[in-house]
């Protein structure tokens, strides 16, 4: 089977590589070329940005490889590669499926999909998305969908978690630092920030920032090229600092910092939707006092009070983090949400007539 997706982010193409690629033997594509941002299948960011996010996202490189009927370029992320195709190459190639992955494409990926005669759905990977439900044969839902009003989609879908590797991910005991450390992206720049740094100074502990959004400070801890190294670095620190409030879809790092194992301190509230009302995907993860800590209910002494304990109390922060990772293989079942999905396209794909 081949499958063109548009590409969002790395991580979401990892996962839906582990899934398709290695699982189900499939092959994945994606779009490369401003062909397909000029004749309009293209569609993510056009109307704020114009063409600039689209060149970021389907110009080719220098270094990409020319095969027979598409081009490789190499993911040092994830030590994968990707397959990318032409507008002319893909509808030569005439995939069996086409997902759009961004709700911005979806018009134009679904009318591709008719050209060529592939079943077309959706994977739904950013919570409040404005997705068409009345293009797609399918779902793939990596969020929860509150405007469904507790329903549910009604063609064939699966609600799953994307998959990343649980032999980087890991739980292993003791970790190697006492740092507390955030990999919140872009967190240097929000209001929380100052917060975090307070109660560095507080505590007297080692608190670091990680990515390579924003400008480096006393605070950052550096950037990551690989998603091992990210996930070795996360089994050394001590203690997770997770606070975030905006854009959560089904938010990779605080699965990965349950999976490793590690107490997370930090914002439960906006994940288990007291703040705004909207549970989100990682909720079920989060139970106070056994994996995770709600920051926002806890004063500044307190809070210190709270990291002290995870820095010092060698039983107790082995006793959360046990838990931690405990709970999200509890949550989490990758084994068992790809049967579910096989399931679905083996529905989907059983009626070879494309929808109208």
């Amino acid at each position: 089977m081949n499958v063109l997706i548009d590409y969002a982010h790395n991580d979401l193409w990892e996962s839906l590589a582990l899934l398709f690629e290695d699982r189900l033997g499939w092959e994945l594509y994606r779009p490369i070329g401003m062909e397909w941002y000029e004749q309009g299948l293209w569609g993510f960011e056009r109307q704020t940005l114009g063409d600039a996010v689209a060149r970021q996202f389907l110009s080719p490189y220098s270094s990409d490889r020319p095969l027979d009927g598409y081009s490789e370029r190499d993911d040092e992320m994830h030590t994968r590669t990707y397959r990318l195709v032409t507008m002319e190459q893909a509808r030569a190639l005439k995939p069996d499926i086409v997902i759009a992955c961004l709700a911005e494409n979806e018009t134009g990926l679904s009318g591709f999909a008719k050209e060529v005669g592939a079943h077309y759905g959706i994977q739904i990977g950013n919570q409040g998305a404005e997705n068409q439900w009345g293009l797609a044969e399918f779902v793939l839902s990596s969020v929860t969908l509150p405007q469904l009003g507790g329903g549910k989609p009604w063609v064939p879908h699966v609600f799953y978690h994307q998959e990343f590797s649980l032999s980087d991910f890991r739980f292993e005991y003791p970790p190697e630092s006492q740092t507390v450390a955030t990999r919140v992206q872009c967190f240097a720049g929000t209001p929380d920030y100052a917060r975090f740094t307070r109660l560095s100074g507080l505590s007297g502990l080692d608190f670091r920032w990680f990515g390579h959004c924003g400008d480096p400070d006393q605070f950052w801890g550096g950037n990551a090229h690989t998603t091992a190294e990210i996930a070795e670095q996360m089994r050394a620190t001590r203690t997770a600092f997770h606070v975030k409030r905006w854009s959560d879809g089904y938010g990779h790092v605080i699965h990965n910092w349950f999976a490793v194992g590690r107490p997370v301190v930090g914002s439960s509230s906006y994940y288990t939707g007291e703040s705004d009302g909207i549970v989100k995907l990682a909720a079920p993860l989060f139970v106070e006092g056994e994996t995770s800590f709600d920051l926002d209910k806890l004063n500044d002494d307190e809070a210190v009070r709270l990291f002290q304990r995870l820095a010092t109390d060698d039983d107790f922060h082995q006793k959360i983090s046990t838990q931690a990772a405990e709970r999200f293989r509890q949550v989490v079942d990758f084994d068992q949400e790809a049967e579910a999905v096989k399931a679905m396209f083996d529905q989907v794909l059983s009626d070879r007539t494309v929808a109208a």
